[in-house]
């Protein structure tokens, strides 16, 4: 089958907040959901709507953590800027095409690691990619590398996961009987999974993936587009900025999932850097990264439970919501908006995108094109 370029989601291990513009919807999501207006609008208002709608997916669980896909538009609420607008267009959106990316650290000589990731990811492109839809598969290290181009070709897919369970893809890191010293903590202890020998000058070009990833596979889709990453541990050596990688997730409606793996199987000899990113409060940077555009940080103590939090990330995005509104504030200055989602039920939360940048809908509509 060939391989085919198209819109997908990328899931990520860390994640931090992200922010969009205004985006054309595709025929197929303005069919979907806006059919109550379908019959009723002319030429001009047609086009209005390609240009200045602001769409937003969306996911919604109980005061249990439960997913929600049954509820009605008119138990949501959406303000801009503190301002309420009128829901103009809503939809339950399992059925529209899903770009799907997962972006591994491969940044690690241990087979059982790399192993795990590879089946974790060969389990969650089964579950997730539909013959409508598009997979791929980025790993990094000291570089970034595209391991299979979109496609919605499971068997490519699932070999491309292969070839990295097969260790192909780990960077030389010394083994743990290097005899390289280990690295001291503040008040004592080591650094590194399971306290084991790290290498301190390891690289992982985290925010490198995810800005290209975003540019190469992402940049001027139209559909649901997600990034999930998992991650061994924070950047290292990027050349982009944390800043670079959240504007490219935000510019491009692209919602980050994170899995942050804090520790190895307890019978693993782990031979990377655990340090993660926080910002001056204390809190993880990649968790704000993902919460800003949607997502959300999944902690998953051990490699070997990796599996588990990717299905859930699966369920997830099979039960996403979509809303859109025409913005009140038509001073298209650039500037950040900020977008609130609210349910009606008591304890129900809302995953959306945090806001988005007003930048002009003409602007948008040439670089769409």
């Amino acid at each position: 089958m060939p391989v085919r370029v198209g819109p997908f989601v990328t899931i990520l291990v860390l994640a931090c907040g992200a922010l969009a513009s205004p985006r054309l919807l595709s025929s197929q999501e303005q069919s979907t959901g806006d059919q109550g207006a379908a019959g009723k609008v002319n030429q001009k208002d047609a086009f209005h709507s390609q240009v200045d709608l602001v769409s937003v997916y969306f996911t919604v669980r109980d005061d249990k953590k439960r997913l929600v896909s049954d509820l009605a538009q008119d138990q949501f609420r959406v303000t801009e800027d503190g301002r309420p607008q009128p829901i103009k267009f809503f939809a339950h959106h399992s059925d529209v095409v899903l770009n799907v990316g997962v972006l591994l650290d491969t940044g690690t000589n241990m087979a059982g690691i790399l192993g795990e990731e590879a089946e974790a990811s060969k389990m969650f492109l089964r579950h997730v990619v539909r013959p409508t839809d598009l997979g791929f598969l980025v790993s990094y290290a000291s570089r970034v590398e595209t391991v299979q181009l979109p496609t919605s070709d499971i068997a490519l897919l699932i070999g491309a996961a292969n070839s990295i369970g097969g260790g192909s893809a780990a960077i030389g890191i010394p083994d743990h009987d290097s005899g390289r010293p280990e690295i001291s903590l503040p008040g004592g202890g080591t650094v590194g999974i399971n306290g084991k020998r790290i290498d301190q000058n390891r690289s992982a070009h985290l925010y490198d993936a995810i800005r290209v990833s975003t540019h190469r596979h992402l940049a001027g889709e139209i559909g649901r587009k997600a990034v999930v990453i998992v991650a061994l541990s924070g950047d290292a050596h990027s050349e982009s900025t944390m800043q670079d990688a959240l504007e490219a997730l935000l510019e491009n409606d692209v919602i980050a999932y994170v899995l942050q793996i804090y520790d190895a199987p307890k019978h693993d000899r782990c031979d990377v850097l655990h340090i993660y990113d926080k910002d001056s409060d204390g809190q993880p940077v990649l968790k704000k990264l993902a919460e800003a555009t949607g997502g959300r940080m999944l902690e998953v103590k051990g490699s070997d439970r990796l599996e588990a939090a990717l299905d859930e990330i699966a369920e997830e995005l099979h039960h996403q919501y979509s809303l859109g509104y025409y913005p009140e504030n038509e001073n298209w200055n650039g500037k950040f908006r900020k977008i609130q989602i609210s349910a009606g039920e008591k304890g129900y939360k809302v995953y959306a995108r945090k806001g988005y940048y007003a930048n002009h809908p003409a602007a948008h509509v040439s670089q769409a094109n």
